[in-house]
This record gives C-alpha cells, sequence and structure tokens, in this order.
C-alpha cells in the first residue's frame, strides 16, 4: 500500500453526508482518494463530484477557483428561476413573508468573502 504524503490534502470540511476536499493535484488524484475513501468502510461510498470549468458546488454554495484565491457565490441549479409567490395570490400572509425573511437571511449569512 502506497503512503501519501499528509500535504496532498490542502482543506477538508463535512456537512452530515457532504464533503469539500481540497488537494494538490501534484500529489494526489480524485481516483486515489476515491478508492482510499471507499476502503474505509464497506457501507460508505465517495461519489466524487469534481470540478468543472473551475468551479464546484458544495451544499448551497458555488466555489470557483480563480488563482490564488476561491470565490464563494450562492449556488443556483440550472432550472432555478427566482421567482416568488405573487403578493396577490391566495397564499397566507405568512407564507409570502417567509420566502423573502428566508432570501435575507441566506444574503446576511452567506460568505462572500474570497478565500486566500
Amino acid at each position: 500500500m502506497k503512503v501519501y504524503h499528509i500535504y496532498s490534502v490542502i482543506f477538508y470540511t463535512g456537512y452530515i453526508d457532504d464533503i469539500l476536499i481540497i488537494y494538490d493535484t501534484t500529489q494526489i488524484n480524485l481516483d486515489t482518494i476515491t478508492h482510499y475513501a471507499n476502503t474505509i468502510n464497506n457501507n460508505l461510498k465517495l461519489c466524487p463530484t469534481a470540478e468543472q470549468n473551475n468551479r464546484v458546488s458544495f451544499l448551497d454554495l458555488a466555489i470557483t477557483r480563480n488563482t490564488p484565491h476561491l470565490e464563494i457565490d450562492i449556488f443556483r441549479k440550472p432550472t432555478t428561476t427566482d421567482t416568488t409567490i405573487s403578493y396577490l395570490s391566495n397564499h397566507p400572509q405568512e407564507q409570502k413573508l417567509a420566502v423573502y425573511r428566508f432570501l435575507i437571511d441566506r444574503i446576511l449569512n452567506l460568505p462572500l468573502h474570497k478565500l486566500a
């Protein structure tokens, strides 16, 4: 079994069943990380999503690699319409306001700064 340098993985974080790994591609590759992770426990399988066009989504964030830093934005699915409940609809007032409270809270808590 080959031993990999500990500094190959630069950043690792997870939330419930989602994991974000930033690694040095000169030291290790995605297939090696996937193989190693899948051998740890037979009941768990890592299904990686590699970046495309220097961009990857993690939870509700879109992370873009612009050397030498990362930019973070809100991830929007291709089917997103950015529409909300019409104020003139027959929905209860609380449902109409809940949408805006959610969006305002999301804006206030989104890390829009650049990661160095």
